[in-house]
């Protein structure tokens, strides 16, 4: 059986620019809404009034398989974790020399000046963090960890894909508008699986060649 390769697709066309996604992540992370959101919106704009372009695209890490920020690393703490391809800090390890950063095409790292400001209640399945490490989107590594060992579905089938009880990312589960979706790349029969089967997509920044794992569909040109 090939390895799961765990992927999120984000169908613009639905995103209302609501940033539920931002809030859910900051939540179910204990971050402070207010210092380092791992998970943005942009309000992209082109153009001149009245003729301008505008689109909402939510980006956080990217989880490349090409990851640069991987490469630089000079202790290890950026590392791809063998079963599902996310991109992960070993906090640890972390040096706080902020080359991942530097490296990331995508901006999607942040790094802890302060002590992070705890939510309440906080999440005691989250690793605690400390100030001078560098802090990212874990594609709620886990949640998804947990499901592995409960024997649960981690991400929608063309089977199951209302079926509340399986296990996503926050910003998944908590998007407004049904925007986002998640699941293994590697599994035909996953929802994500069929939708870039049955849709135009795109990612950002292709041209960085880092092949990332985040598809978007509507995504209009000139933010591509």
């Amino acid at each position: 059986m090939s390895k799961k390769k765990y992927i999120m697709v984000i169908d613009l066309r639905k995103c209302i620019g609501c940033k539920t996604c931002s809030v859910s992540c900051c939540t179910e992370n204990n971050i402070a809404t207010n210092r380092n959101p791992w998970n943005i919106v942009m309000n992209a704009m082109s153009g001149e009034f009245p003729n301008y372009q505008k689109q909402h695209i939510p980006k956080s890490c990217q989880h490349c398989e090409d990851a640069p920020c991987v490469k630089i690393c000079p202790t290890g703490a950026s590392f791809v974790y063998d079963d599902g391809g996310q991109v992960l800090v070993n906090y640890d390890k972390c040096i706080g020399c902020r080359g991942c950063m530097t490296a990331c095409p995508y901006e999607a790292r942040v790094f802890n000046w302060d002590e992070p400001i705890l939510t309440y209640p906080n999440n005691p399945a989250i690793t605690p963090r400390k100030i001078g490490v560098v802090d990212k989107c874990t594609f709620c590594i886990h949640k998804v960890k947990a499901a592995h060992k409960e024997g649960k579905q981690v991400g929608t089938t063309i089977t199951n894909k209302d079926n509340k009880s399986v296990v996503s990312p926050a910003c998944v589960m908590n998007c407004v508008g049904d925007a986002r979706y998640f699941g293994d790349i590697n599994d035909p029969n996953s929802e994500v699986s069929q939708l870039l089967k049955e849709n135009k997509h795109h990612v950002l920044a292709k041209k960085a060649g880092t092949k990332p794992n985040v598809y978007y569909l509507g995504l209009k040109e000139q933010f591509r």
